[in-house]
C-alpha cells in the first residue's frame, strides 16, 4: 500500500492524486469519442463539475451521518481533505441528483448523455480501484492463495487488483467495440447499459472476495444487492433497446 506521496515537506494523499488524474483522463477519453461533446463543449462540461462537486459534497454528508459520533468529538474533521472521509454511495447518489436536475434544465436527453459518459465512468471505475490499492481500501478476505497480498497483518485477496483488472477488461471490450465497428443508427444507451450490465456482473462476483462489505440480515452484502439491481436493469434496457431496434427494421 501507498497511502501517502511525500513530495518535500508535503504528504499528499495518494488516492486523492489518481482520483483527480482519472478524471482527467476519463474526460479526455469522452471528448475524443463522443460526438455529442464536441455538439455542447460547455453544456457537458459544466454536467461533469456539477456531478463532482454535488458528489463530494454529498459523499461528506453521508459520511459524517453515518459516523456522527465520530464527528461530534472532533467537528473540524468535517472540513478534512482526506478522501477516506467520503461515503462512496451516498456521494454518486447526490452526484446523480444533481446531474439530473442539470441535464434536465438543458434539456439533455439522458441515454445519449449516458452514452457520452461512459468511457468517463470507465476509467474512473479504474482510478478508483487504483486509489483503493493505493490506501489499502476494500480489502480482501484471508487466503492462503500464493498472489494473496500482506495487509493489516493478514494475507488477503488482493480484492482491489480483481477489481482493477476487470474494469481495465472492460474498459478495452469499449475501446475495441468502438473501434472496431461502424454503427451510424446505434441505439442511444446501448453502450451505458453494455458497461453497466459487465461493470456490474464483475462487482457481483468480486464482492464475494471482500472482507469490509456491509451486511443486511447478517448475511447479505448491501454492494451484491445493488449489483444485482443495476445488472437487471442494464439487462432490461438493453432487451428494450434491441426489440426497438428489430421494430425499427
Amino acid at each position: 500500500m501507498f497511502p501517502i506521496l511525500q513530495i518535500g515537506p508535503l504528504a499528499i494523499q495518494t488516492s486523492g492524486v489518481i482520483i483527480i488524474s482519472g478524471i482527467w483522463m476519463g474526460l479526455t477519453l469522452a471528448e475524443r469519442f463522443s460526438p455529442t461533446f464536441q455538439k455542447e463543449p460547455n453544456t457537458y462540461a459544466n454536467l461533469v463539475f456539477i456531478v463532482i462537486f454535488s458528489g463530494i459534497i454529498g459523499g461528506r454528508i453521508t459520511y459524517v451521518f453515518r459516523y456522527i459520533e465520530v464527528f461530534i468529538g472532533s467537528p473540524m474533521n468535517i472540513f478534512s481533505l482526506n478522501p477516506g472521509l467520503l461515503d462512496l454511495s451516498g456521494g454518486i447518489a447526490v452526484g446523480m441528483i444533481a446531474g439530473l436536475i442539470y441535464g434536465n434544465r438543458k434539456s439533455l436527453f439522458l441515454l445519449s448523455t449516458l452514452d457520452a459518459y461512459t468511457f468517463f465512468f470507465g476509467v474512473m471505475f479504474t482510478a478508483i480501484a487504483l486509489a483503493q490499492l493505493a490506501s489499502g481500501d476494500a480489502y480482501g478476505l484471508e487466503t492462503k492463495l500464493p498472489w494473496g497480498i500482506e495487509l493489516w497483518g493478514i494475507k488477503r485477496h488482493p480484492t482491489q487488483i480483481y477489481t482493477l483488472l476487470a474494469s481495465l477488461a472492460i474498459l478495452v471490450i469499449l475501446w475495441t467495440r468502438k473501434n472496431s465497428e461502424n454503427q451510424p443508427n446505434q441505439q442511444n444507451g446501448s453502450t451505458f447499459f453494455s458497461f453497466t450490465a459487465m461493470s456490474s456482473a464483475s462487482r457481483l462476483f468480486l464482492d464475494a472476495f471482500r472482507a469490509d462489505s456491509d451486511l443486511i440480515f447478517s448475511s447479505i452484502r448491501t454492494s451484491q444487492l445493488i449489483a444485482w439491481l443495476f445488472l437487471a436493469v442494464s439487462l432490461w434496457g438493453l432487451k428494450k433497446i434491441l426489440t426497438n431496434s428489430i421494430q425499427l427494421n
